[in-house]
């Protein structure tokens, strides 16, 4: 197998990841809202995380114990998750150009697959987390068009798809992550600013359950959007790093 060693161009995937979003806007944000929005929406109402502040080992025990509460309602986001994340690459990335129900029904066909290799990525990725952070940075890199190159390339096996991104991220790892890094900090700053905007109001109208409500419409909508960024990012550097013939020509457009 040819080896990749393109250089991922990072500003024509971004550049590539918005004229995405603009050329089909509503269908991609109607999924990403009703399959990633609103289930963490839901989750956000139903059990607010309250993490203690005193010092970083309780902050970091409460956030332990809220996701170990919550991990049943955290697995059921974590599937719609998925589904929603390969229908909006079925939609993208299918050259026969389907409607919603035909990517839903293309989902539908490989999810478990699809589900697998996710949860196989995240796995892996936690384990390098845990081998003092950098590590887990860096195959967050490598593995990134994992998700893609199964719906692209076909490769329902998760362990060839996960292969098939160290492939073709080669030599782009960190550049890759240094590009997640920008828009997730990004994404944090402007959560902030609406989040101090949003708590104004909330002091002026008043009302516990409306504070509540926008607190938790924020941190779901920056979340999602991130995730959406990420996936059509994603697609992007998957169309460059991909152009090394190893690609069907019908998807690689």
């Amino acid at each position: 197998m040819q080896r990749n060693s393109l250089r991922l161009d990072a500003g024509q995937a971004w550049t590539d990841a918005m004229a995405m979003l603009k050329a089909a806007p509503d269908v991609l944000l109607t999924v990403a809202g009703f399959f990633i929005m609103l289930p963490m929406l839901v989750l956000l109402m139903l059990h607010w995380p309250v993490v203690a502040a005193d010092s970083s080992t309780t902050a970091l025990q409460s956030w332990d114990n809220w996701t170990s509460a919550n991990s049943p309602w955290l697995l059921l986001i974590a599937l719609i998750g998925a589904f929603g994340r390969q229908t909006i690459l079925n939609l993208i990335l299918n050259g026969d150009r389907p409607t919603l129900a035909e990517a839903m029904q293309a989902s539908v066909r490989n999810y478990l697959w699809f589900y697998l290799t996710a949860l196989a990525v995240s796995l892996i990725q936690s384990g390098g987390f845990f081998l003092f952070v950098l590590p887990g940075c860096y195959l967050m890199g490598r593995l990134f068009l994992a998700e893609t190159v199964f719906v692209g390339e076909g490769i329902i096996n998760p362990l060839r798809a996960m292969a098939r991104s160290i492939e073709l991220t080669r030599a782009n790892g960190w550049r890759i992550f240094a590009v997640m890094a920008i828009i997730a900090a990004g994404a944090f700053i402007f959560m902030l600013a609406v989040s101090s905007v949003v708590g104004v109001i909330s002091a002026l109208i008043g009302g516990a359950g409306l504070a509540l409500f926008l607190a938790a419409l924020v941190v779901s909508s920056v979340f999602t959007g991130v995730y959406l960024i990420l996936l059509l990012v994603s697609v992007a550097a998957w169309r460059q790093l991909a152009q090394n013939g190893n690609v069907r020509r019908s998807l690689s457009r």
